[in-house]
């Protein structure tokens, strides 16, 4: 018994001296080390991935000089709009997205009863991505291969699309449809808004030009549409005056579904609404004014 006892003994302090079990010890220190260097390169390449500039949810990349587009939609109009004037509204309003640079925006405002404010904001708005390398260089972007640029560009113009349709199939709601036609005080709101600032800016402006609120109401009232000239001196006028729309580009889309006049609306003709319209918007700035008629019947 005490023999044995020695020899256990003996063999521990055998295997004592002769030191730690070193490739134990450097499998220990792999379990942990690798990890952790795996977690430091990850983390490493997640913050290069994110100092790649990432483009937002609404397609754009941000830009100080981005283009903008203003598009106004007066509700009072649209359910009385034929087919095929819907159908030219929607294709101007696509050739104004297809128009815009890379990266440019475009912002919907409408007359909706919740949406239309003196504070102007866009019931949607959305970027027109570069569609091949050429135009992802020019707005200093990361480069993308060129198939991934096109199917980003297919799906913005795609959800481009259906927004239109959805606001256009919102004109048929009564429920939004607005108490008022305050198209002067609209584009006042649209001229203040911050993101209708830039350098490069066009605004399209679709309505029947029937301004309708305690402002004025044109053809309703004799008087209220007198000329611009002889409109933008009378008192009240601060009330409703627009920032300056300097250098901006307008696209009119002049809605004639109405015969006019008419009763109710004896004081006023498509011909006057012709010049007066065009005539505001270069008194308060417009670089160009485009008019272009949607029209169904004929008027005077």
């Amino acid at each position: 018994m005490i023999r044995s006892k020695g020899k256990r003994a003996s063999r521990r302090n055998r295997r004592s001296r002769s030191g730690p079990n070193w490739p134990r010890v450097f499998k220990m220190a792999a379990a942990f080390v690798m990890p952790v260097f795996v977690l430091g390169a990850g983390g490493y390449g997640l913050s290069e991935y994110i100092k790649i500039e990432q483009i937002g949810a609404d397609y754009c990349y941000k830009r100080s000089d981005q283009a903008q587009t203003a598009v106004f939609l007066d509700y009072s109009v649209n359910g009385d709009l034929s087919g095929a004037q819907r159908r030219d509204l929607v294709t101007a309003l696509e050739r104004s997205y297809a128009q815009l640079p890379p990266n440019g925006r475009v912002m919907i405002f409408t007359t909706a009863r919740d949406s239309g404010s003196s504070i102007a904001r866009p019931v949607f708005q959305i970027c027109r991505p570069a569609q091949d390398a050429a135009e992802q260089e020019a707005i200093g972007a990361p480069s993308k291969p060129e198939p991934n640029l096109r199917r980003t560009a297919d799906d913005a113009r795609g959800r481009f699309g259906a927004e239109i349709s959805r606001i256009l199939s919102d004109t048929q709601d009564s429920a939004k449809a607005a108490q008022e036609s305050a198209l002067l005080e609209q584009i006042q709101a649209i001229s203040r808004y911050a993101g209708f600032q830039g350098r490069e800016r066009s605004f399209v402006f679709l309505s029947d030009g029937l301004q309708n609120s305690e402002i004025a109401r044109f053809g309703a009232v004799k008087g209220d549409m007198p000329s611009v000239t002889r409109f933008i001196r009378r008192p009240d006028y601060h009330v409703i005056k627009p920032e300056s729309l300097a250098g901006v580009d307008v696209t009119l889309l002049l809605v004639e579904s109405l015969a006019l006049p008419q009763p109710g609306l004896n004081f006023v003709t498509h011909d006057e609404m012709r010049r007066w319209w065009p005539e505001y918007f270069r008194v308060n700035g417009a670089a160009s004014v485009r008019l272009e008629r949607l029209r169904r019947i004929g008027g005077s």
